[in-house]
């Protein structure tokens, strides 16, 4: 082994282990709980980490936003340091031809969430009591282009949390054939924790570059995960974007112990026919003629339509009237009984009511 090769192991060995990390983290979280200024008591305390806030947001619609135990504090686990940081859909290899297709992909999974049961129900309007008493009223925002991302289409979107296990989990693991498997190094290696900080709720146009909340959804996984996106251009770096990253050298024992603590009984990849639709979506080769049609409304509205066609003749793409993707009848009446029958209470347990937390113009 020569000098760099012994120099860079003498340095990863140096490193503080996840664990380390994550006990700094709680640190501050511990801190941030003790502070006595207005603006502390304004934010959510111990009892309400894992549940969920209602905001109104500009647009007239309301977010689920996950609790948080830290002020202003959004994570982003790594399991190495990529130079640079960016989304996947800008990820080396990423043609334009390619990025056409996950564009399409993303079009056609916000198709077919539309047809999606409980979509109307959260979108017209639900009125439910909460456990502490509140009658709400929701017009629940659907995101559904950060639904992709988290459903595993490529977009321009980067996943954040404020559960910093959440961060931990991915920053230990590795991702093989569909699934996550705990780091085992052979041989010395790090990862990193990001620390973001924005305010997510200021901007009217949701398609915009700025951060937004993900929260709970229809769909159980993005809530799990306490999720927020942030939309990166092409030639943004993640990395100068934060206010902190921290290096650790992964290890065998904690990332198994990472893995089992975060991930027990699969919390965060909880089934949903979701799922199983949007990787029906990724592995076609057919779209429908309304998935082309946003798809090039949206993001290629000024781009001659001979080039799009090039790109489905190269892709071998076909565009059909209707998609092959659908819920089926059955599928469809399933999720309304299981909606009536657990669903609706279990969503009622996550969320909390705080009228300090409106922001309008």
């Amino acid at each position: 082994m020569g000098y760099w090769e012994n120099k860079r192991t003498e340095l990863i060995n140096n490193l503080p282990t996840i664990l380390d990390v994550l006990n700094q983290l709680a640190y501050g979280e511990e801190k941030w709980a003790l502070e006595k200024t207005p603006l502390r008591m304004l934010q959510p305390y111990y009892e309400h980490e894992g549940k969920f806030e209602i905001v109104t947001g500009p647009d007239a619609q309301e977010r689920l936003i996950p609790c948080s135990l830290s002020f202003n504090c959004y994570y982003r686990g790594e399991s190495g340091y990529h130079k640079p940081c960016k989304p996947s859909l800008y990820r080396k290899g990423m043609t334009d031809e390619a990025i056409f297709h996950e564009r399409l992909k993303t079009c056609e999974l916000e198709l077919l969430i539309e047809d999606y049961p409980l979509t109307d129900i959260f979108k017209s309007g639900l009125q439910i009591t909460l456990n502490d008493g509140h009658t709400i009223h929701l017009h629940l925002n659907i995101d559904t282009e950060a639904l992709a991302q988290h459903y595993g289409i490529k977009t321009d979107l980067l996943d954040l949390t404020v559960d910093k296990f959440v961060a931990a989990f991915f920053a230990t693991t590795t991702y093989r054939n569909g699934k996550y498997y705990p780091i085992e190094p052979k041989e010395p290696q790090y990862g990193v924790i990001y620390i973001y900080s924005d305010i997510p709720f200021w901007e009217k146009d949701m398609y915009s570059k700025h951060m937004r909340v993900v929260g709970l959804q229809p769909f159980s996984r993005p809530g799990e995960q306490a999720g927020f996106v942030l939309r990166l251009g092409k030639n943004d770096d993640f990395r100068k974007k934060v206010q902190c990253k921290i290096k650790f050298r992964q290890d065998k024992d904690m990332s198994w112990l990472i893995f089992n603590y975060t991930n027990r009984a699969n919390k965060l990849f909880p089934y949903s026919i979701l799922e199983e639709k949007a990787d029906a979506i990724i592995n076609s080769k057919i779209y429908s003629v309304k998935a082309f049609e946003l798809c090039k409304t949206r993001y290629y509205a000024n781009v001659d339509n001979n080039i799009l066609m090039g790109y489905l003749k190269n892709l071998h793409l076909k565009i059909n009237e209707q998609s092959p993707i659908s819920f089926s009848d059955a599928e469809k009446e399933k999720v309304v009984n299981d909606w009536n029958e657990r669903g609706l209470e279990d969503f009622k347990k996550k969320v909390i009511f705080r009228s300090i937390m409106e922001f309008g113009e």
